[in-house]
């Protein structure tokens, strides 16, 4: 069985790159102060690309809201994560619609798109799709292209890619490149992405949980000139889970924000706004100091969810007899279950081959629960997965 992180480790997470470790660290122990609606949006360079992005930054994964969109322009969001395989290309019809009446403000807007790559993808195929995202985009640049969903090193080093990159870059659609993915093995893969001159941006995966050794990566990274823009701060958005967790008026999804905005190698992090209200609530979170009574919140979050949230490291995948997709079973009933993506996540699953699927867990004596290094019930979880992605189709 795989050893697990050693615990001061763990409570550690962001320690080095922000002085601010959740336990102990840099915090203040005053409240914040009060905050109005005329707080101005904080920007920040992104590495080294002469790009500023704002602190915040809108994920649009599941949205196609052009007031939505326009209403965080004029909060001062000026950073859109997008993809053109995300609602079959409405969202960036929306982002289009939205940026329609900018004019010579377009230039101060970041967009982020990309997409993943599909077997057999030719230099042709992908200089395809970022010609249909510019055309649903209605703009004649990309700021930042990125890779979507990489596993391996080889996948970030795919040949086809690099060269359409070059050839879109030369041209002038693209300006950027960027690697994504939040699955397992992402090291290996960061790794490969820091090496490769093409890439100045990651686009991942970061919260206070998860991985001890990302900061040092982030470290090394910003240390190249890489700019970093991270999601899923909030480490599976469970807070719902933990009595009296936000007690005294505290946000958790303010908090995480605010800690991942501590490392100096963050740029932005990027939120799935579904609200007005939620534009308000992250727009006043930036700008202010992470202080201790947050701190103690993602610690008690930290240790009640050790042995639940699943980190998608794949590490139980070897041990599996049927070779279901852990990582990725899992990550789609994250989204069902705690982000309210139920008909997205079954959609997921039912693109897996299905001899990936967890059809097999209910019958099956479980070896991943001793693989886990976080000491998860992983086959229990599994089962109930299966279950609830493909519920409609019983």
């Amino acid at each position: 069985m795989p050893s697990t992180i050693d615990r001061r480790r763990f409570l550690q997470l962001g320690a080095a790159a922000s002085g601010c470790a959740i336990g102990c660290g840099a915090a203040t122990n005053e409240e914040p102060p009060e905050r109005t609606a005329s707080v101005e949006m904080p920007c920040r360079p992104l590495g080294d690309t002469g790009l500023q992005v704002s602190e915040v930054a809108f994920g649009a994964h599941g949205v196609d809201n052009p007031p939505l969109m326009s209403a965080a322009l004029d909060a001062g969001i000026n950073t859109f994560c997008t993809s053109g395989q995300y609602l079959d290309g409405r969202e960036e019809e929306a982002l289009g619609q939205a940026m329609a009446s900018l004019g010579s403000r377009r230039d101060q807007v970041v967009i982020v798109t990309g997409n993943k790559l599909n077997p057999g993808d030719t230099k042709r195929t992908i200089l395809g799709d970022i010609d249909a995202s510019l055309r649903r985009l209605r703009t004649d640049r990309i700021e930042v292209y990125y890779n979507a969903e990489v596993r391996t090193p080889a996948d970030v080093l795919y040949d086809p890619l690099l060269e359409a990159f070059d050839a879109a870059k030369g041209a002038g659609k693209v300006l950027h490149l960027a690697m994504s993915g939040h699955s397992g093995g992402m090291q290996p893969c960061l790794e490969a992405a820091i090496e490769e001159d093409r890439y100045e941006v990651l686009f991942i995966k970061y919260d206070f949980v998860s991985y001890p050794d990302q900061d040092e990566i982030l470290r090394r990274a910003a240390g190249r000139g890489m700019g970093a823009i991270v999601f899923k701060t909030n480490a599976g958005n469970r807070q719902r889970e933990i009595k009296d967790l936000e007690a005294g008026g505290l946000s958790f999804p303010q908090a995480t924000v605010k800690w991942a905005l501590t490392n100096p190698g963050v740029a932005s992090v990027a939120i799935t706004f579904r609200n007005f209200d939620q534009i308000r609530e992250f727009s006043a979170a930036v700008g202010s100091t992470l202080v201790r009574s947050e701190l103690e919140m993602l610690r008690r979050y930290a240790d009640e969810m050790s042995d639940k949230y699943c980190r998608f490291c794949g590490t139980c995948e070897a041990s599996c007899p049927h070779g279901v997709a852990v990582a990725d079973v899992m990550r789609y009933a994250m989204y069902f279950r705690y982000y309210g993506r139920e008909k997205d996540a079954m959609r997921q699953y039912r693109t897996l081959a299905q001899q990936r699927w967890a059809a097999k867990c209910d019958r099956c004596p479980g070896p991943c629960d001793s693989c886990c290094p976080f000491g998860r019930h992983v086959r229990a979880e599994l089962v109930d997965a299966h279950r609830q992605l493909t519920f409609s189709e019983a």
